[in-house]
């Protein structure tokens, strides 16, 4: 499921390759990705405004999440002030454009990845061709106008933004959908002038924490993994670690895309089905994803342990059997896993339920 309807629409026609599975393993094992939602974030189009204090971490959470096409727009250049907090830059970039350097460095982190620089501002004569290749967008700037500009074109465009304010240790951030009822101009029909981070000071590990809720909520629209933020505005003061939230009145929640993929089924073996071949002797080597500790406190008969991550990193072409059995506490990982090999390996099967099914049955049978 995914928030957007191009991203639910268009992942399906967009495999993991080996090496992409290595590079995501840690990520695809959290049931909220899997290999589903890593095909979604591939496929998706993100345009990040600014590379500054907030647009870099951003950018450096989105690109090792594996957004497949990230977009950076900025028409400043880096100054020495700006990096302490701004650390995809360095001291040898003083002077170059902050989009440009970021989209090095990010290629740096992940090539598997699409990253295009924009070395501009976003203005009237751009912010629309811009924001209409893109599934939604990003603000890491820190001027009003922009913002406004911002709202305006993504509300003609169906597209969502996610916001994010800081002023020295103050924050908030929130999720603008105009379709939904959520737009900027609704929640600041006036313009307010607050000065802006180089006239008030910032702090950088305050501006990661920020920038990294709103990739949170990026990854939360192009997965579908849970609800966005949308018209939910979250205020912060980061010094004394209060939070509270304000819910824009009248905001609809988003609609969720259903992805027409079932991805379980086919790889599916039932503990009746496995009893059958092992009397038939259609032999399984058996694979137990689990902790090592609980591999050690009770498996299957003549199960091998061999970690999750292991599998996605190497892959199970060595393994001289035609078929594989992988087993976990309950069945969703090994599930997800047997989906994400079965893209160019092997016959690869999970059991239903996993272990647990398996330790119940040994408990009725007896």
């Amino acid at each position: 499921m995914s928030y957007l309807l191009r991203v639910s629409k268009n992942f399906n026609s967009s495999d993991l390759t080996s090496a992409e599975l290595s590079y995501y393993a840690k990520q695809i094992l959290l049931p909220g990705i899997g290999i589903i939602g890593q095909r979604k974030l591939k496929v998706a189009r993100v345009l990040v405004i600014g590379a500054g204090g907030l647009g870099c971490p951003i950018l450096q959470s989105l690109t090792g999440a594996g957004v497949g096409h990230i977009s950076i727009v900025d028409g400043d250049d880096i100054s020495i002030s700006n990096l302490s907090r701004q650390w995809l830059h360095r001291y040898e970039d003083k002077s170059k454009n902050k989009a440009i350097s970021a989209a090095k460095r990010l290629f740096e982190i992940n090539t598997f990845i699409k990253l295009e620089a924009h070395p501009m501002m976003l203005d009237h004569a751009n912010a629309r061709k811009l924001i209409k290749s893109h599934d939604l967008v990003i603000d890491a700037t820190d001027g009003l106008e922009v913002r406004y500009l911002i709202d305006d074109v993504c509300a003609e465009l169906n597209c969502p933004w996610i916001h994010a304010g800081l002023y020295k240790d103050k924050a908030q951030f929130t999720v603008f959908w105009d379709t939904y009822g959520a737009s900027f101009r609704r929640l600041y029909p006036e313009p307010i002038v607050i000065p802006s981070c180089s006239e008030t000071g910032i702090l950088g590990a305050y501006a990661s924490l920020i920038g990294n809720m709103q990739a949170i909520e990026a990854i939360k629209i192009i997965t579908g993994m849970t609800v966005p933020k949308v018209g939910e505005l979250i205020t912060l003061d980061l010094e004394k670690n209060n939070i509270n939230t304000f819910q824009i009145p009248d905001v609809n929640p988003p609609r969720l895309y259903t992805d027409d993929y079932d991805y379980n089924s086919d790889y599916s073996l039932s503990i009746k089905a496995l009893e059958k071949s092992v009397i038939s002797d259609d032999s399984f080597t058996i694979l137990d994803i689990r902790d090592r500790n609980e591999f050690d406190g009770k498996c299957i008969d003549d199960a091998i342990y061999y970690p999750a991550e292991r599998i996605l990193e190497e892959g199970l072409d060595h393994i001289n059997t035609a078929k594989i059995l992988l087993i976990c506490d309950e069945g969703p990982i090994s599930a997800l896993l047997a989906n994400a090999m079965n893209q160019s390996s092997k016959d690869v099967f999970y059991l239903e339920g996993g272990m647990r099914a398996w330790t119940k049955k040994l408990t009725l049978d007896c």
